[in-house]
């Protein structure tokens, strides 16, 4: 018998793994609040999902297919944006992804399918998407470079980090020598060129109702001392009305599980950037398991 185990208790998983497959709706919204005078400017969209899971030994098989996607914006300028954004998401609806048990994503299996589905639309959609030949250009050397760097990209991606969370390690019961800090996760500045955020997801809040567990989480920002000194302290130098101390950068999810799966009932996941309270980008997402219309 370990220590831990003879002082606390066998440490016993609070989410049982087992298969699923279940329909969701995933609402996103983004929005960008540029100068006092100006009206934020939001961008919606509302997908419907597909998501199964399979579990073999000590792996995790997801499979993630879009079913529907819609969107709407107010900003006359970003309609062309929702729209090609829209068709972009045509280029891959299905992932296949492979976890360990504790969720972190090990590899993306059907990344042939994705380059082909990915020359399909090249061959057949890409012109009317962007008629320019120069946007052409850089369109496909920037997505075939993602493509071949899959995973990696994956993991930044807020919307597969609220439908893939990194959570099945969490133990019962918890105590105040057990914390909880998910792996490192990296995601680009919207506000800051250059800048990238390195982050971990903290349990903050944990409660348990019959077969349903409630989590939340916080994110906990690694390198903001380092990015302070390399990009943001030059940013506030010659500003009078805002100061560094306005800086704000945070992510935090919401959860609640089935317990005896580890499905997702419900989720939430926010993001807020911020240099000052009129300088800010921020991501609203609610998933939810889709109604069945009778």
């Amino acid at each position: 018998m370990s220590i831990s185990n003879f002082f606390f208790g066998e440490n016993i998983p609070l989410l049982q793994l087992e298969k699923f497959s279940q329909e969701y709706t995933l609402n996103v919204e983004n929005t960008f609040l540029m100068g006092k005078e100006n009206p934020p400017i939001s961008l919606k969209t509302s997908s419907e999902l597909f998501l199964d899971q399979q579990k073999e030994s000590d792996l995790i098989y997801n499979r993630i297919k879009l079913l529907e996607i819609t969107g709407d914006t107010d900003n006359h300028t970003m309609k062309p944006f929702l729209l090609q954004s829209l068709a972009l998401a045509d280029i891959s609806r299905n992932i296949h992804i492979k976890r360990n048990s504790d969720g972190k994503i090990l590899s993306v299996e059907n990344k042939d399918e994705l380059w082909k589905s990915w020359e399909e639309w090249k061959e057949n959609k890409l012109p009317s998407v962007f008629p320019e030949e120069k946007d052409q250009i850089k369109f496909v050397a920037n997505y075939e470079k993602g493509l071949k760097s899959f995973e990696g990209e994956l993991k930044k991606n807020l919307q597969y980090i609220l439908l893939l969370p990194e959570v099945y390690s969490l133990i019962f019961p918890p105590n105040e020598y057990y914390s909880f800090l998910s792996s490192p996760l990296n995601i680009r500045s919207r506000l800051i060129q250059g800048v990238a955020y390195s982050y971990q997801l903290k349990l903050v809040k944990l409660e348990e109702e019959n077969n349903t567990l409630f989590v939340e989480f916080h994110s906990v920002l690694n390198n903001r001392e380092e990015l302070i000194k390399s990009h943001i302290k030059k940013l506030y130098e010659n500003e009078k009305e805002f100061s560094i101390d306005q800086f704000g950068f945070s992510v935090k999810t919401k959860y609640n599980f089935e317990k005896s799966t580890g499905k997702i009932i419900n989720a939430e996941l926010h993001f807020i950037e911020k240099m000052h309270e009129h300088l800010a980008y921020l991501i609203d997402m609610d998933l939810n398991i889709k109604l069945v219309e009778l």
